[in-house]
């Protein structure tokens, strides 16, 4: 088994971005605004993925479960899930991010802004620990 990353980690900067226009690249030109949790898994054993999304003033979302298969790597796209009671992230409002594990992973966070003419992306690496 892999002893790689951390079986916690925090996003505190994360915002969904609007929709915007298809990225200019992209062969289909269905890559708009959104955010993606990057995510590593080197051991053996499958990760059980917990993460929860917390608002400035609103509740939170909690537990969205994801299985990251053994030996994987993951771009969670984070417009397109669909979280408890059928509720999906919300646009254009800062949130934070808490990930959890049941193993050691590595994990980022990336963000493609389409909403001008000049496309923007970021990536950042969030603040590890392990439980």
């Amino acid at each position: 088994m892999s002893d790689i990353g951390k079986k916690t980690w925090i996003f505190p900067d994360a915002f969904l971005p609007a929709k915007g226009h298809p990225y200019k690249t992209s062969k289909n030109g269905d890559q708009f605004g959104h955010e993606s949790l990057c995510m590593l898994n080197s051991s053996d054993k499958d990760a059980l993925i917990n993460i929860s999304f917390y608002y400035e003033n609103s509740e939170p979302l909690e537990n969205y479960k994801h299985t990251l298969k053994a030996k994987r790597s993951l771009h969670l796209r984070l417009d397109n899930i669909t979280l408890l009671n059928n509720k999906k992230l919300l646009r254009e409002v800062p949130y934070s991010i808490i990930l959890k594990s049941n193993i050691k992973i590595v994990a980022q966070l990336s963000r493609l802004d389409t909403t001008s003419e000049n496309n923007s992306f970021m990536t950042s690496m969030g603040w590890g620990v392990d439980d």
